[in-house]
């Protein structure tokens, strides 16, 4: 018992690790079964009623064993409903369930057990949620004992890490997922959307942002993860621009790259966190939007209609000032004087409650119903 329960905390550290990549398991179960003198482990998500595996891992089985008891020989385990209907975390033996004698004859021992050297096991169910249970159980050969009492104990010890590690491994699959949805919908932009701190160090990115830096179309690349620019002069005023962000002094900035007709929109992202935290501090974001009148994001007239009110000829002028013209350009294009220009952008500006055309750019893209792909 003294060597169980001082391998424990090693043991412990391993299986938190695993959370992360829960399909490294097995070499978790590998190290918990050489703990107690067994080669044989596995880890399965079952079905609290039915006699149906979901999932499993495990170690040191054959594999042609495992797919039986997984497809057929489940339905005839002496040990599942026990495990099913024990208190939670409860860590049973075999020998409390079934006599040697009778279990040497079940059908379980025969095409499960046997073909993989094992006769005593210990396990228990440590997590039920949504008619499902995970189970864990540990299996020796007949020559070795049945498991004692310090043993079950021990195994019991692991019964509420192993509840905080599945729960763990949930949260950071569901956060997966969320990170993945979030991805394929920002690559789904025509237009580049990048986060970086203070530093310009860019953190995340979607794949048209991606293209720009690689191609250095509108003179912006990253070397390593800090972005830099091609035009001189221009990295001067990237600093600049971040600086005032994250001191503050403005919500958004705008810059013209180049020759190329396009505009480069920073606005903050967050505040600085207050209050108890461990670690550093997170620094202030910048949220980077590099918007080209040749790639455009079509602004949705009809959510914009029914949210601020826009009249089409204003919704018209709005979709080429999201893209960075200034109004004397989107007048141009648009076949308006300047005069009826300034006078629209005025009116749009009142109606969406802004004072400067960037505070306008900030507010319709970051309104994710007002944007959609062209043609969608």
């Amino acid at each position: 018992m003294k060597d169980l329960v001082s391998a424990a905390p090693a043991l412990l550290n391993d299986l938190y690790d695993r959370a992360t990549d829960p399909l490294q398991w097995p070499v978790f179960l590998a190290k918990l079964a050489a703990l107690f003198h067994s080669d044989t482990a596995s880890l399965r998500l079952t079905d609290l009623h039915d006699p149906v595996v979901y999932h499993s891992y495990t170690t040191g089985f054959q594999q042609n064993i495992n797919q039986y008891y997984e497809s057929d020989a489940v339905e005839l385990d002496p040990f599942r409903e026990t495990l099913a209907s024990s208190p939670i975390g409860k860590v049973l033996d075999s020998t409390s369930i079934i006599s040697d004698r009778d279990f040497g004859r079940s059908a379980h021992y025969q095409s499960v057990f046997r073909p993989n050297g094992n006769f005593y096991a210990i396990g228990t169910q440590f997590e039920r949620e949504g008619g499902r249970g995970m189970h864990i159980g540990i299996h020796r050969p007949k020559h070795q004992g049945a498991f004692t009492s310090e043993e079950i104990h021990a195994l019991e010890l692991f019964s509420p890490h192993l509840q905080r590690v599945t729960k763990l491994s949930h949260l950071m699959t569901s956060l997966n997922q969320a990170l993945a949805q979030a991805n394929r919908a920002l690559d789904q932009l025509p237009f580049g959307v990048w986060h970086m701190d203070g530093n310009l160090r860019v953190q995340w990115m979607n794949a048209a942002a991606e293209e720009s830096f690689s191609t250095t179309t509108y003179g912006l690349r990253l070397r390593g993860r800090q972005l830099f620019s091609e035009s001189g002069g221009t990295p001067t005023t990237l600093r600049a621009m971040a600086q005032k962000l994250i001191e503050n002094q403005l919500l958004t900035e705008t810059l013209k790259l180049g020759q190329t007709g396009a505009c480069l929109v920073m606005t903050q992202s967050h505040q600085s966190p207050t209050g108890f935290h461990i670690g550093r501090p997170l620094n202030p974001g910048i949220l980077c939007f590099l918007l080209d009148a040749g790639r455009p994001a079509q602004l949705d007239q009809h959510q914009l209609s029914i949210m601020y009110q826009l009249t089409l000829a204003e919704y018209r002028l709005a979709s080429l000032l999201v893209t960075g013209l200034d109004v004397s350009e989107a007048s141009a294009l648009l076949q308006i004087s300047p005069h009826t220009g300034r006078t629209q952008l005025k009116s749009i500006m009142h109606k969406t409650g802004v004072n400067r055309q960037a505070s306008l750019q900030r507010k319709l893209l970051l309104c994710a119903d007002t944007l959609r792909m062209p043609n969608a």
